[in-house]
């Protein structure tokens, strides 16, 4: 013999209905499609990993069943790239094009910074007026030790090539760190991007006025949002939330963490431009 108790059963099923009514606001990615934006950055020197995923996780369960994975090591990064999971990959362009040679990736987005897809590196010193003064002095940039000293062989070049040994390296988060760690006394020298520099000139007018350019380097391209190849359409909606994030509040907020203002299509590019990251 069943019991029935009204009150009860019309508590059972309010309560059903909630569970329901929120397991059906909850936002669900496309069936199929990659969940997961990878990031790692040779050119960054992400001082909290933890905020970083937090913000982003945040942002991007927003927008669908989406999860963001930061990566601190480049080993581990490339471990995970050799298994070729579904989802986009957020990588220096500097990576990108060493990746290329043993685990094929397609670029489908370039970061922006005031607009532009590309930056110059500049090396800038107080009291060095010459490349060879640099012979035991501490650079600071930021980075990892294997990004400075590319790409300070770069833009030196091979006649100074005995010279890259006998140079220290001070790896900071940011590129006005580098600079403020020559105000301060903890470098002699300073890698860093143009934008930063004219950063420091409205900050600071007066310590920018202290600094003298060693060295440039050549223009290269800022944070590439890529896929491995062969590329699918699958991962379009993911592409597509990261591209329009500058269109967004708290998407332009998480941009500025990774030192970007937008992002543009490599297909919208110059020909000249696209040329250089559409490999074989």
């Amino acid at each position: 013999m069943m019991i029935k108790h009204p009150t009860i059963f019309r508590q059972w099923r309010a309560w059903i209905s909630v569970v329901l009514w929120a397991l059906l606001s909850i936002p669900i990615a496309p069936a199929g499609t990659p969940e997961t934006v990878f990031f790692y950055n040779p050119e960054s020197s992400v001082d909290n990993f933890a905020a970083l995923k937090a913000e982003f996780d945040d942002y991007l369960s927003k927008q669908g069943a989406y999860s963001f994975q930061p990566f601190s090591e480049r080993n581990t990064f490339e471990v995970m790239l050799a298994g070729k999971p579904q989802g986009v990959y957020l990588l220096s362009s500097w990576h990108y094009l060493q990746l290329n040679a043993k685990t094929p990736l397609e670029a489908k987005l370039v970061g922006t910074a005031k607009g532009e897809p590309q930056q110059r590196k500049i090396l800038t010193a107080k009291d060095i007026d010459n490349i060879p003064a640099l012979a035991g002095a501490t650079i600071a940039g930021a980075g990892s030790e294997d990004y400075l000293r590319s790409q300070l062989q770069q833009m030196l070049g091979a006649s100074y090539a005995a010279l890259m040994p006998k140079i220290k390296l001070l790896s900071v988060p940011k590129d006005i760190d580098a600079l403020m760690a020559v105000s301060f006394g903890m470098a002699s020298a300073a890698l860093s991007s143009e934008n930063s520099l004219n950063k420091l000139a409205l900050i600071n007018p007066k310590q920018h006025a202290q600094l003298k350019t060693l060295a440039s380097g050549e223009k290269s391209f800022l944070l590439i949002a890529a896929v491995a190849k062969p590329s699918q359409s699958d991962a379009q909606p993911l592409l597509k939330i990261i591209e329009t994030m500058q269109q967004q509040p708290d998407g332009e907020k998480n941009l500025k963490m990774l030192g970007l203002d937008g992002w543009k299509r490599i297909d919208a590019l110059d020909t000249s431009l696209v040329k250089q990251l559409r490999l074989p």
